[in-house]
């Protein structure tokens, strides 16, 4: 089996009012013709707002099939990082309802679409800072479960927790739908070590963002900050990862306006295929 390699969707497009991530309203529907002609095999979808984006609008979704299957450019995940800001624990009740009822839509509208996996991102604005915050969320979670099991949908968690808490919370909730969207650079940006945290979590990851970051710094562009790819690849490789790559790299034209986003994409694909083919991950 090949490990696909995928594309954030909204890198392939000028940034919005110079943000590093966002959903590129104008432009979303020429990112597949865009990444196929790189060479990438995935887009992952960003799922930041319920305005103008279709993959919360079921009079639009059957646009983003349309596409892929004219590209051959799949959608394999949704990055819904709509639920930083709408919080799936520590908000008010009606707020709760409000955010889970979000959540329940996009998990129908991807099960029409195919898409086996939406990312739920527990970090910066929506990290767990504590027992309290934890136990809320498992009990919250667990409500949503025979909606995901019926759409077959996974969940996947990407936190800044400590390996081995994390591993504990996916233990509590223990179900096969609940899983791990791993980030090499938020890892090394905590501070934690691939050749320890990957053994410890390799059982639950289903997807991969590539990205390089400064520990305890801010994105940067791929090879040029702390994660150490020759050893995050080589371990890896040692359990037989059989899913998604996905490079979420920083924004090179946030810095300088000659370079074009199609221009960073390309450099990131090539940076990342060759760690992929000294480790036989993929063959093209």
């Amino acid at each position: 089996m090949n490990n696909r390699l995928g594309i954030m969707l909204g890198r392939l497009s000028p940034p919005i009012k110079n943000n590093i991530q966002a959903f590129p309203y104008n432009s979303w529907e020429n990112e597949f013709s865009q990444a196929k002609k790189i060479g990438f095999d995935l887009i992952e979808w960003i799922f930041d707002t319920t305005d103008s984006n279709p993959i919360i609008d079921s009079s639009k979704i059957y646009e983003i099939k349309k596409l892929s299957h004219e590209t051959g450019v799949g959608v394999n995940s949704v990055c819904a990082d709509y639920f930083m800001e709408k919080k799936l624990f520590a908000v008010s009740e009606n707020e709760l309802i409000k955010n889970f009822d979000i959540l329940k839509m996009l998990i129908i509208n991807c099960h029409k679409l195919d898409i086996d996996l939406i990312e739920l991102p527990f970090v910066d604005s929506s990290s767990i800072q504590n027992k309290k915050n934890q136990d809320e969320l498992i009990k919250n979670l667990e409500k949503i479960i025979p909606h995901i099991q019926n759409c077959d949908v996974k969940l996947g968690l990407e936190t800044d927790l400590p390996p081995e808490d994390f591993k504990n919370l996916l233990l509590d909730l223990n179900h096969p739908n609940i899983v791990i969207n791993y980030d090499i650079g938020n890892s090394v940006s905590n501070g934690f070590d691939p050749s320890i945290e990957l053994p410890i979590l390799q059982h639950w990851i289903t997807n991969i963002h590539i990205k390089d970051r400064y520990t305890n710094g801010s994105t940067v562009s791929l090879g040029h900050g702390h994660a150490n790819f020759e050893l995050f690849f080589s371990t890896l490789k040692k359990f037989d990862y059989q899913y998604d790559f996905i490079i979420q790299g920083a924004r090179e034209d946030l810095h300088d306006s000659i370079i074009t986003p199609q221009s960073t994409c390309e450099k990131y694909f090539k940076f990342v295929n060759k760690y992929l083919k000294v480790y036989n991950f993929k063959s093209n």
